[in-house]
């Protein structure tokens, strides 16, 4: 029962205290001021009306050249030829045997496969970061589509370092195929990529 007594009495000192803390912080103690006469600052920018003075300029004078330019130069090529017979040392006897169609083709005309699109393969960034730099030679095949199969690696310095990229990037080249008798094939390509910041 006496704590209970002095809890209470506890609880209702500390709430008169906090109520007196309160009414101390919001009593003012000061008087406002009255207002009287209020200063005012107004900027006000005059604008003058100003009359845009014309201004004559003389044109200028023009000369004209007392000589005109002489025409130019033009060597024409003599040649002997008959226009006919240039015209036919330069166009090929096509033999109507082959067809047209081989003719079209490129009829017997070979030629090895060609790179349209080789993007650079991604260097990886912590191997640059670090300064490491290398090299890597890649086995592929080259559809006759054009496109990259099959990438093996071949050698590299430093072994297994650059192996993913090199392969990634190989991956994404594009190729006209090699072409033989006027058909594409499948021909095995190799190709040494460097790697170097």
């Amino acid at each position: 029962m006496t704590r209970y007594v002095f809890s209470t009495a506890m609880a209702l000192l500390v709430t008169f205290a906090l109520f007196w803390t309160m009414q101390a912080l919001i009593t003012v103690g000061y008087k406002l001021l009255d207002g009287g006469e209020q200063l005012s600052v107004e900027f006000v920018r005059l604008r003058r009306d100003t009359t845009p003075q014309a201004t004559k300029r003389p044109p200028p004078k023009r000369e004209k050249p007392k000589q005109a330019p002489p025409p130019p130069q033009i060597r024409a090529s003599r040649s002997n030829l008959d226009p006919g017979e240039g015209v036919a040392q330069i166009a090929p006897d096509i033999d109507a045997s082959a067809g047209v169609e081989a003719a079209i083709a490129g009829g017997g005309s070979d030629r090895g496969a060609v790179p349209l699109v080789q993007p650079e393969p991604e260097y990886p960034i912590a191997l640059e970061q670090r300064g490491i730099t290398g090299w890597v030679t890649v086995e592929f095949w080259v559809t006759k589509t054009g496109s990259v199969r099959d990438p093996v690696i071949i050698a590299a310095r430093p072994k297994r370092v650059f192996n993913q990229a090199a392969l990634k990037g190989v991956r994404r080249w594009k190729y006209n195929p090699k072409i033989v008798n006027g058909e594409p094939i499948e021909t095995k390509e190799r190709f040494t990529l460097e790697f170097r910041p």
